[in-house]
């Protein structure tokens, strides 16, 4: 048994959001920019940020498959040995 804490949904989102600050502020940014200086800008914003969102949901959904996955167990030899193989003799020939 392990010890580990789970996290609530809000750790889990303010520890997301603080490790995604650059990336927000990067699309953030610019989109504010584009709204008062440039409107150009704020869709060539909103088309990155929209590409992030769905690198964000793959990379979810991978992480997420990755730790589900049970790991193949080895399958450890029996009493016999090699059953179902014969003799050392038989394999050989």
């Amino acid at each position: 048994m392990t010890n580990e804490i789970e996290r609530t949904r809000t750790e889990a989102a303010v520890a997301w959001t603080v490790g995604h600050a650059g990336e927000l502020a990067g699309i953030t940014l610019p989109a504010v920019a584009g709204v008062l200086v440039w409107p150009w800008l704020a869709t060539v914003s909103g088309a990155v940020a929209l590409w992030w969102a769905l690198n964000e949901v793959r990379d979810h959904k991978t992480r997420a498959e990755l730790q589900n996955k049970v790991v193949p167990r080895q399958i450890e030899a029996g009493s016999q040995g090699n059953a179902g193989m014969g003799s050392e003799r038989e394999v050989r020939a």
